[in-house]
């Protein structure tokens, strides 16, 4: 007789995974918060031996997606929501470093999964796994330090407005933003190192786990795709044109995400300012909220349609329909905007600060832009001037979008449920 696996769960069992997302949970949420949500509806459909229950912060009630998927929801002992004096915060987190709720819950899993290294979840995911024994694996989603310098800064400039002297003392001489986002990586470096694995998808960030875990523990986790939703079947320029009121003879960009300074949409803004005062035919349809959405549709008007958040369904026939996605932004770990655009046939113009091209290979359905509003603003006159170009960047995109992009089942089941086993294997072993 076959003496079972000692180091395998049995075969009617499966696999209990916490999923820890430190950020509240909305239609407007971010990508960070779509991507697990995704990642759920996958495990519903898959035929994984998995227990999946992804945690956000908040006091909505629980999702119970199928018996064995759940959304579940943690008020925050400390949300960065009671700091008022702060003048704008993107997506509030819990800044308490021991969160009591989650701790009683943590142990009854056999693998945990972190989203962040700084904040309430992932400081009390990190002592419940040292306790309990519980297995800890990490993925990368946001520059928490990036941003955080980006937001420190713009903090220090709107409470010092009438103080000069403090503004130089802080950003010139103490250089605070900078020091803000040593701190921070500071401290991913030391969650990291607590963890079995850490997913990644940029480059810096395979060098940073693994100088921390070793290369061998640093595992690719790509951006999934539905492509029932999101496909070329989903243009319809005729009704994109009617529906949001835009010229025939226009060349339509989308930008989608936060309408703020951390996404660099003021930089976009001024380029297309320049473009249009010159007399070229351009229209940007913004697709979010954000503080700066109001100065956007002010310094562009007729030639900006604003429409606040856009639900996903018709996003992906603006995908589908419009000339160009602007993905402008300088700080992103992945993007998937940039992922539903290609998807949708759909060129993007993208920031070669951030990172993103090199992502996708270099694929000839991007361009990359070099920083600065001289060059968006070069780059998009190329793009409008150049219709040889943009079919070619188009056609890239849909085949790159056909043979290349997995969909979200496929991530779950090769890139995170093949590492969870591994760590509970390790564990058991």
């Amino acid at each position: 007789m076959t003496e079972p696996n000692p180091v395998t769960k049995p075969a009617d069992e499966r696999l209990r995974v916490a999923v820890l997302v430190d950020l509240p949970r909305s239609a407007q949420s971010g990508g960070h918060v779509k991507c697990w949500e995704r990642l759920a509806h996958a495990a519903v459909d898959s035929d994984l031996p998995i227990n999946l229950c992804v945690y956000f912060s908040g006091n909505a009630p629980d999702e119970i997606l199928s018996p064995t998927v759940r959304l579940r929801h943690l008020p925050p002992v400390f949300s960065t929501a009671r700091l008022k004096f702060l003048p704008y915060v993107p997506d509030h987190t819990d800044l308490a470093s021991w969160h009591p709720a989650l701790a009683r819950e943590l142990r009854a899993f056999d693998v945990i999964h972190t989203t962040d290294g700084f904040f309430a979840f992932s400081q009390t995911a990190t002592k419940i796994a040292q306790r309990a024994g519980v297995p800890m694996v990490t993925s990368f989603h946001t520059d928490t330090p990036s941003y955080t310098r980006i937001f420190t800064r713009q903090t220090i400039e709107k409470l010092t407005a009438k103080m000069p002297w403090l503004r130089h003392l802080l950003l010139d001489t103490l250089d605070v933003p900078e020091r803000q986002g040593r701190a921070m990586e500071k401290r991913l470096r030391q969650h990291v190192k607590t963890c079995r694995y850490a997913l990644v998808t940029r480059e810096e960030d395979r060098l940073l786990a693994a100088e921390q875990i070793g290369t061998a523990r640093v595992p690719h986790l790509r951006l999934g795709i539905d492509k029932k939703m999101f496909g070329l079947h989903r243009c319809d320029r005729a009704g994109i044109l009617r529906d949001y009121n835009i010229p025939a003879d226009r060349c339509v960009f989308l930008f989608v995400g936060r309408v703020d300074v951390g996404k660099n949409i003021y930089t976009l803004t001024s380029a297309l300012e320049q473009i249009i005062a010159a007399g070229v035919p351009a229209h940007l349809i913004v697709a979010g909220v954000g503080p700066a959405r109001e100065e956007v549709q002010r310094r562009l008007g007729d030639h900006v349609t604003s429409p606040g958040f856009v639900a996903p369904d018709e996003l992906a026939r603006l995908y589908a329909s419009v000339d160009a996605l602007a993905l402008c932004s300088e700080v992103e770990i992945r993007s998937m905007a940039g992922v539903e655009a290609m998807a949708s046939g759909c060129p993007v113009l993208v920031s070669r600060n951030s990172g993103i091209a090199q992502l996708f290979d270099h694929t000839t359905a991007m361009q990359v832009v070099d920083s600065g509003v001289d060059c968006w603003r070069d780059v998009v006159r190329s793009f409008i001037e150049d219709k040889q170009h943009q079919q070619v960047m188009r056609d890239a995109a849909a085949e790159y979008g056909r043979t290349k992009l997995a969909e979200w089942r496929q991530v779950l089941a090769e890139d995170l449920f093949a590492i969870w086993q591994k760590s509970f294997v390790e564990k058991e072993a």
